[in-house]
C-alpha cells in the first residue's frame, strides 16, 4: 500500500512538473485584445533550470528579468527606447551588472505595460516579454 501511495505521489509530482513547463504558446483573448502578448515561437522549457544553461535573462536597474516565453503583440510602441543591453555574461550565469544579459548584447528594450516586465527586441524584429522572478511565476497572459 505504501508503495502504491509513493508511486502515485511521484507520478503526480512529475505530472505537475510537466504541466508547469508545458506549452507556452497558449493565448488569452483578453490580453491579446489589450495588446499585451501573443504566442511565443521560442520554447525555453529546458533552460529554466539552474545548473544548466539557464533561462535567458537580463539585469536592468538592479533587477533581473527572465524570458516568459511570450512575444509581445503591442503594435503602438513608443519609438524612444528605455535602454539597450550593452554587455553579456555566459549563458549559464545570471547577469550581475545593469544592461547585461546572458543571451547577447545590442538589444533595445522598453518597460512593459505590466509592472515587473520589460520587452526586448531581438534580432528577428519581434519584441519578447521578460519578467521578474515573482511576476513570471504568476504571469498568465
Amino acid at each position: 500500500m505504501k508503495k502504491c501511495i509513493m508511486l502515485v505521489f511521484i507520478l503526480a509530482v512529475g505530472m505537475f512538473s510537466i504541466v508547469g513547463c508545458g506549452d507556452k504558446t497558449a493565448k488569452s483573448d483578453a490580453s491579446v485584445a489589450d495588446g499585451a502578448v501573443t504566442d511565443a515561437p521560442v520554447d525555453n522549457t529546458d533552460m529554466d533550470k539552474i545548473g544548466w544553461d539557464i533561462c535567458p535573462c537580463v539585469m536592468v536597474n538592479g533587477v533581473v528579468y527572465y524570458d516568459t516565453g511570450y512575444k509581445s503583440s503591442l503594435d503602438d510602441r513608443c519609438e524612444d527606447m528605455d535602454g539597450q543591453i550593452t554587455s553579456e555574461c555566459s549563458g549559464s550565469e545570471v547577469p550581475t551588472e545593469d544592461n547585461q544579459s546572458n543571451f547577447g548584447k545590442g538589444y533595445d528594450y522598453q518597460y512593459g505595460s505590466v509592472e515587473g516586465t520589460i520587452e526586448i527586441q531581438l534580432t528577428d524584429g519581434n519584441w519578447y516579454v521578460f519578467a521578474t522572478g515573482e511576476v513570471k511565476a504568476n504571469y498568465k497572459p
